[in-house]
């Protein structure tokens, strides 16, 4: 055992000596998740064990084994006996099939319709879980619960079975309808949605800000919430549970926005929203597969090209006419070039067609890889976690984003000159060929990914203290009642002060029809003096 690694033990040990009266009991659900919303999950989980907090932790991603109290991710090993592990067989599967492919570029509202069906399927899979049940019928006591912000509505029932406050962790830019939530300003006149565009926006832009942003609060308020009832009602068999959205009314205490106002659209926050951008990225790294080793380190100066479309976008779903086209382009480059490719067979279709510069590997250590000094460029879909650790380690980057968050996500990037956003239905072997030249020869976008990964890495304290002191402290405060904003008591109209603007129109209308009638009158009275006058004169004459 290195020194390093014991000294960081007895820290641990301690800490939980001596803050072993401020240990608590947390509950951590993300029973539908993926592998990137895990990697932010997993350090944080265990770090909160590490801490001296007992966690238990619901991930529907996690395997079943006998060291149960371990947990392993690409961030953190933690070994900890305050840990405990839930894990769900059936939930695996769905989590391993979320239904989203290249197909959903099409269209920003896609899955904003499809939700409604979606979170039907969720919640019906977690509320005939075990696990869930285990959990309702529990008589153990939690001082928090901590769930991920997308598609973990359904968990909120256990809210208020153990009448605890809890924390939405979102991996994504704040939704509006979290924003709506908690009641912080959705700033519709520079903070865009997915649907979207940029933060400078004409008056047609803004316009379309607002209509779809009003129309996802209502949409996802009265429509996905009310269906996460219906089925809760109907798995469970029982008509009187209390409505989500009143749960989360009650009881939700606080945002940790996986966001940095570096790399994200600003947006003007409340203080129980915290942005935690970058809360993966810690000291703790994988190392890269021995079968990497020798084929980047020999990519000399030219370096080499890292192409990965996230975990839940497949490389191997990417359809035969792109595939083709990108294999193409790489084989005119003299960088080397790792792709994610998870099926190798859907790329031999023919003798020689991968070229002898492009290495396709089913899983890679994508924030090793970026840090590797031989690191060129980095094209990607645009995630939000892929942005973050390529900001981080310094590599520009080419986004071709498919769905949610991406497109607003490569649209900063490219506004903030560190990387291209392509859309992928109009690409071509040339605009790829050249996009790629110009991130390669051009010194402007390592000159800019440099200055803004200073921005990045200039912070007063590391997201993952930030993250766990706001955790502690909405313990400590039984739910920092004080953090709650009034506004979350009124509807999104009157936050956006339309009624108010209505009755100064209203007000001004009546001024002007006063004023007009007003005139009227005088002008009436005048007139008719002037003509008694005429008439009287007539009559004497």
């Amino acid at each position: 055992m290195s020194t390093q690694f014991s000294a960081k033990c007895f820290l641990v040990v301690l800490s939980a000596v001596i803050g072993l009266s401020a240990a608590h009991n947390i509950l951590v659900l993300t029973p539908i998740t993926s592998p990137s919303h895990s990697n932010v999950f997993k350090p944080l989980v265990a770090e909160l064990a590490d801490r001296g907090h007992f966690v238990t932790y619901w991930n529907g991603l996690l395997q079943s084994d006998k060291s149960s109290s371990v947990i392993q991710s690409n961030q953190t090993t933690t070994n900890s006996s305050n840990l405990r592990l839930l894990t769900s067989p059936n939930l695996v599967r769905l989590n391993r099939q979320h239904q989203i492919d290249f197909n959903d570029r099409d269209s920003p509202f896609r899955l904003l319709f499809r939700m409604q069906a979606t979170i039907e399927r969720y919640c019906r899979a977690i509320y005939e879980d075990p696990v869930f049940h285990w959990l309702m019928n529990s008589k153990e006591r939690y001082d928090l619960i901590i769930l991920d912000g997308f598609s973990n509505d359904c968990t909120l029932l256990l809210a208020e079975v153990f009448d605890v406050p809890f924390i939405y962790l979102n991996c994504f830019p704040p939704s509006p309808w979290l924003l709506y939530a908690i009641g912080s300003p959705l700033a519709l006149d520079h903070f865009p949605n997915p649907a979207g565009t940029r933060d400078k926006m004409d008056l047609w832009q803004r316009t379309f800000n607002v209509v779809t942003s009003v129309f996802a609060v209502y949409f996802h308020r009265w429509l996905v919430l009310p269906e996460i009832d219906r089925v809760a009602s109907k798995v469970l068999g029982k008509n009187n549970l209390t409505s989500v959205a009143a749960i989360e009314n009650r009881y939700l205490s606080l945002i940790l926005s996986n966001t940095h106002f570096s790399i994200n659209f600003q947006l003007p926050t409340s203080p129980a929203v915290v942005e935690v951008g970058g809360l993966h990225l810690g000291e703790a790294r994988n190392e890269i597969p021995k079968e990497l080793v020798s084929f980047l380190d020999g990519s000399g100066d030219a370096g080499f090209i890292i192409v990965s479309f996230g975990s839940m976008l497949r490389g191997d779903g990417l359809p035969k006419n792109f595939r083709r086209l990108f294999l193409s382009v790489f084989a005119r480059l003299t960088q080397r070039v790792v792709w994610k490719w998870e099926d190798q067979s859907k790329l031999g279709e023919r003798e020689g067609l991968i070229p002898s510069n492009v290495k396709t590997i089913s899983w890679l250590p994508q924030k090793e890889l970026l840090s590797h000094r031989n690191a060129r460029l980095f094209i990607s879909h645009g995630g939000l976690l892929s942005k973050q650790e390529t900001v981080f380690h310094g590599v520009p980057a080419i986004f071709l984003p498919i769905f949610a968050d991406q497109p607003i996500n490569a649209q900063k990037a490219e506004d903030d000159g560190y990387a291209i956003r392509l859309d992928l239905g109009k690409l071509t072997e040339e605009i790829l060929y050249n996009s790629i030249q110009a991130i390669l020869t051009n010194p402007r976008y390592a000159k800019r990914i440099g200055q803004v990964s200073a921005l990045m890495h200039d912070q007063i304290d590391n997201p993952m203290d930030r993250a766990i002191y706001w955790i502690e402290y909405v313990i400590r405060h039984q739910g920092a009642p004080h953090l709650r904003n009034a506004s979350r008591d009124l509807f999104l109209l009157q936050r956006g002060l339309f009624d108010v603007f209505l009755v100064i129109l209203a007000a001004c209308l009546l001024m002007a029809y006063g004023a007009v009638y007003l005139c009227a009158a005088v002008c009436h009275s005048r007139y008719g003096s002037k003509k008694l006058a005429v008439d009287l004169n007539k009559k004497g004459e």
